[in-house]
């Protein structure tokens, strides 16, 4: 292992780039191609573990024929990379068809040599670094290779705890506690892509505004618990009213969000919208002391040719809502074109 004194400055330069990467995948770029450089291999993988099963995420210097083969999960226990996790160390094959934990489809693509070295990412060992040779292994690892491709694993292991951080730090900002659904600026972001996606044409795309009706008088007579539970129960019967391809989201209080994507028609739109007012509608309380439940729905249709800003959309779809809410409640309102076809 190198000392302080004995580093050049090209791993100086390296240390430093790694230390200020903070793209996941350019990160393991860097890191990959050293440790490959470091042992003599041809190209790296990052395994991640999932449960029982191992799944590659990362790859770099390996052919299209390697990658093909890995695009799906195989188990835990299989190959060079299960057999390193199991035993919790560093796993060097240097005649790989003769080893007994060879794959056999991998064989077939000429892999000659592997070596794979558990990541540790805080307390736990959650991946593995696998780098592969596709030409015959003729002199042994030394001590110095082994150490330093397992401190650019240590290096990758870090890039994943920090990644692994930041997307639930993410998750926090943008999800609301109670329901689990995406908060104000979560949904922000999913109105981005769908206005993407409506920009194809090949759906009838649509911002759905909800506002419950009855909901002061939930929390006022049954309690704030009952409150939260309503909203909780809402959003269920919403997920199961709805398609995946459709969003909901919770814009603060008994304000609800929906952004339809799954129909191809107008009817099937209405189809949605009336399935939303039948999900809304329901009863809670307790002991004879019961609340029915509806809501005020605003709709408003996203034009492919549409180029407002989300603002507008909003705007749009709420003072729908506010017409429903005078009307009575338990109705949904469809808001005038934003978009002339004759502009």
């Amino acid at each position: 292992m190198q000392t302080p004194n004995d580093l050049r400055d090209s791993d100086i330069v390296l240390l430093s780039i790694l230390a200020r990467e903070t793209d996941l995948p350019r990160f393991f770029k860097i890191a990959a191609n050293a440790a490959a450089k470091v042992v003599g291999a041809d190209g790296a993988g990052l395994i991640i573990a999932q449960s029982n099963r191992l799944k590659y995420r990362f790859f770099e210097g390996l052919p299209a024929k390697y990658i093909a083969l890995t695009q799906h999960p195989f188990d835990r226990d299989k190959g060079v990379a299960g057999a390193a996790l199991a035993q919790n160390h560093p796993l060097f094959i240097d005649d790989y068809p003769a080893s007994d934990l060879a794959m056999p489809a991998f064989v077939d693509i000429g892999l000659q040599a592997s070596l794979s070295i558990p990541i540790r990412q805080s307390d736990q060992i959650e991946a593995v670094l696998a780098l592969s040779w596709f030409k015959p292994v003729t002199e042994p690892l030394s001590l110095r290779q082994l150490s330093l491709a397992t401190l650019f694993a240590d290096f990758i292991g870090t890039a994943l705890y920090r990644d692994k951080i930041e997307q639930h730090l993410n998750q926090l900002a943008h999800s609301d506690p109670l329901t689990g659904l995406p908060n104000r600026a979560g949904f922000y972001q999913l109105m981005d892509q769908t206005l993407l996606r409506a920009q194809e044409g090949d759906r009838r795309t649509a911002l759905v505004i909800i506002d419950i009706d009855n909901f002061k008088t939930v929390n006022d007579t049954l309690g704030h618990e009952f409150g939260d539970r309503l909203l909780q129960e809402l959003s269920n019967r919403l997920r199961e009213a709805l398609s995946p391809e459709d969003h909901i989201a919770r814009l603060g209080g008994d304000e609800l969000a929906i952004l339809v994507q799954s129909a191809r028609t107008l009817k099937d739109l209405q189809d949605i919208v009336r399935r939303i007012a039948q999900a809304t509608f329901l009863r809670i309380g307790r002991e004879g002391e019961y609340v029915r439940i509806s809501g005020s729905i605003g709709v408003c249709e996203i034009h492919p040719k549409e180029t407002r800003n989300q603002n507008a959309l909003m705007c749009a779809a709420d003072s729908a809502m506010y017409q429903a809410k005078r009307a009575g409640g338990n109705s949904a309102v469809f808001a005038p074109p934003l978009f002339d076809d004759d502009q």
